[in-house]
C-alpha cells in the first residue's frame, strides 16, 4: 500500500522544498522590497518550478526527462502559474482583504500553493502515463 502512495509522497516532499524557496522569494520581494504581490508570486513560482522540474524529473515522473517531458512540464507550469496567480489575487483582493497584511499574505499564498499542488500532480501524472506525440 505504501508503494501506491510513494509517487505522491515524493512529489509532496519535493513540493515542500520548492514551496519554502518559492515563499521565501515572494515574502522577500513583497514584504521587504515592496514589489506587487502577483509579480513577486510569479518570480517565486518560476524559481520554484525550475527546481521542482529537476527534482520531479529525477524522483517522480521519470517520463519528464527529455524534450517531450520538459515540454509537458512547461505547459503544465504555465497553467499552474495562471492558477496560482488567480488564487493569490482572489485571496489577497477578496477572500482575505480584511485580514492584517501579514495574515492576508500567509492565507493568500497558502491558497495559491495548495490548489495548484493537487491539480498539477494529477494532470502531470495523467500526461506522463499517456503516450503522446509531442
Amino acid at each position: 500500500m505504501l508503494k501506491k502512495y510513494k509517487s505522491i509522497g515524493t512529489y509532496l516532499l519535493n513540493s515542500v522544498l520548492v514551496t519554502v524557496l518559492d515563499t521565501g522569494i515572494v515574502w522577500f520581494m513583497n514584504i521587504i522590497l515592496g514589489y506587487d504581490l502577483v509579480i513577486a508570486n510569479t518570480c517565486g513560482v518560476v524559481s520554484g518550478t525550475i527546481v521542482g522540474y529537476f527534482l520531479n524529473a529525477q524522483y517522480v515522473f521519470m517520463a519528464a526527462k527529455g524534450k517531450k517531458g520538459a515540454f509537458i512540464y512547461l505547459l503544465t507550469f504555465l497553467f499552474g502559474l495562471f492558477l496560482a496567480n488567480t488564487l493569490i489575487y482572489m485571496g489577497n483582493t477578496f477572500l482575505f482583504a480584511t485580514f492584517p497584511e501579514k495574515l492576508n499574505f500567509l492565507f493568500s499564498k497558502g491558497l495559491s500553493i495548495i490548489g495548484p499542488f493537487f491539480v498539477l500532480y494529477y494532470i502531470r501524472k495523467k500526461l506522463y502515463e499517456t503516450p503522446c506525440n509531442v
